[in-house]
């Protein structure tokens, strides 16, 4: 029995043992398990920490790839000074509205260029231009609607398109508006500027439907526009295109002209019709064009204006006239001066620079401005007059008659001699209304103590006419050739 019991106690104990050995495995078994799950737990969250960190860089990369885009894109649409659409963005936005464009509807375009604009640049120099064109592109979206678009072109050129267009008269008036807010100057940290534009305008679908030729067609129209004067808006027409070829020959011809001095420069006596006898002479500028005949001067100072050689040929041609009134130094000159030269400040200066410089006596220069110029800036005109006389130029009003200038303005102008067309007085009335004019202006002329000069007589009957009103000083073909100024005695 006892024997048996141990036997028990025996298996008990190994069975024991064995428990006690199963279950310090099994323990170590799970210990390394939980370690095994701790390692891939540690695993997965540096897996999932690197996942994270490769999401946040890729955002990153995004963002930064998206922000090059945008950078890409607003240097392929934007002006990088002014923050405006582009050419490329403006003939996007053309197209569309072109596509989209309603029966009733008319869209304008508008070819905006700073007028004189390499001068200022050259004076002012690019960075303060920068500044200009900024308050330039200020001032053009203050003078437009939700209907237009502002694009800026190239250098100093702008372009709208003005869309929802019901009636044309009110993309005329936004035009005029636009050409006036820069009568304005422009008060910049370098001082006061005073600006002009040239416009040219085209309309859809008048004028055309496809981007490229309403482009073309506004291009066209600023080239007249800065033909007419500068300081103006002209609208496209088809008989500019045959026109611009001839002007641009026309153009260079008169460049050659002027660059070779090949301009020729007489005089025509103002006689005294008692005796014959001449102590001025009126200065006549031509221009041989070989084939095509001697020019005289209307047929290419109003085209000059236009293209803004003027400048450079009054300039030549008032030079020369100071150089060669050293050969005939008793006589004075009448020199008759257009328009943009007489009301051009910097012109101006440079005639007074030249007399200096030539040693010129003016009170020997007797400059003439055109009754229509007169008319037209009556204002600007008096004080051109009044600075010109101080300096020591005489005055006188050029073709008095012709446009529409009453006694009373000529009364109050400081000038010395007034003359008068009779010849196309003549042709333009009859003779006795003529007379009886022409008595009244020389009586109201010589009680102002100036002197009235008869001109443009061709024949006989004109100088009988001014004999007929005791007219005293007489010009024109009648009483011989030009001179030139070795021939004048």
């Amino acid at each position: 029995m006892t024997t048996l019991l141990y036997a028990v106690i025996g298996v008990l104990t190994v069975i024991a043992v064995l428990l006690l050995f199963s279950r310090n495995k099994i323990l170590r078994e799970k210990k390394e398990a939980e370690r095994k799950l701790k390692d891939t737990l540690s695993d997965l969250e540096n897996v999932y920490s690197e996942i994270n960190t490769t999401q946040e860089e890729l955002n990153v990369k995004y963002r930064e790839i998206k922000l090059n885009e945008d950078k890409i894109r607003k240097l392929a649409y934007e002006d990088s000074l002014t923050g405006l659409p582009n050419s490329v963005a403006f003939n996007e936005m053309l197209i569309h509205t072109l596509e989209t464009l309603r029966k009733e509807e008319s869209v304008g375009i508008m070819y905006v260029d700073l007028d004189n604009f390499k001068q200022i640049d050259d004076l002012w120099g690019h960075a303060n231009c920068d500044e200009l064109i900024l308050d330039v592109s200020h001032r053009l979206r203050q003078n437009l609607d939700e209907n237009d678009y502002l694009a800026k072109m190239s250098g100093d050129e702008f372009m709208i398109l003005s869309q929802n267009i019901l009636e044309s008269t009110d993309f005329n008036e936004k035009l005029k508006r636009i050409g006036n807010s820069f009568r304005f100057p422009f008060i910049t940290s370098f001082g006061q500027v005073v600006v002009t534009t040239s416009i040219g305008a085209t309309l859809a679908p008048r004028d055309g439907t496809k981007a490229d030729v309403l482009i073309k067609n506004a291009t066209t129209a600023l080239s007249e526009a800065k033909h007419l004067g500068k300081d103006n808006y002209c609208y496209y027409s088809e008989e500019m295109n045959i026109k611009g070829l001839e002007n641009l020959e026309l153009q260079s011809s008169l460049t050659n002209a002027i660059r070779n001095e090949s301009l020729i420069i007489k005089y025509a006596p103002v006689y005294n019709i008692e005796d014959g006898s001449y102590d001025t002479v009126r200065m006549r500028l031509l221009w041989d064009r070989g084939e095509k005949g001697v020019w005289q001067a209307r047929r290419f100072i109003s085209f000059a204006e236009k293209t803004g050689q003027i400048f450079a040929l009054g300039e030549n041609t008032f030079k020369k006239v100071c150089e060669e009134m050293k050969i005939f130094t008793e006589k004075k000159v009448i020199l008759p001066l257009s328009k943009r030269l007489v009301l051009n400040y910097d012109f101006r200066n440079k005639l007074y620079g030249i007399v200096a410089e030539t040693g010129t006596d003016v009170g020997r220069m007797i400059i003439e401005i055109d009754e229509n110029i007169l008319i037209s800036d009556l204002a600007e005109s008096s004080f051109v007059i009044e600075e010109m006389l101080a300096k020591g130029f005489g005055f006188r009003v050029g073709r008095y008659g012709s446009g529409g200038m009453s006694m009373d303005i000529l009364k109050n102008l400081p000038v010395s001699q007034v003359s008068i067309p009779v010849n196309r007085l003549l042709e333009e009335n009859e003779t006795e209304d003529v007379i009886k004019y022409l008595k009244i202006v020389t009586s109201v002329v010589n009680e102002l103590g100036e002197n009235v000069s008869f001109s443009g007589i061709s024949d006989s009957i004109g100088e009988d006419v001014v004999k007929e009103c005791g007219g005293k000083f007489v010009e024109g073909e009648l009483y011989g050739p030009l001179l030139t100024a070795e021939e004048i005695r």
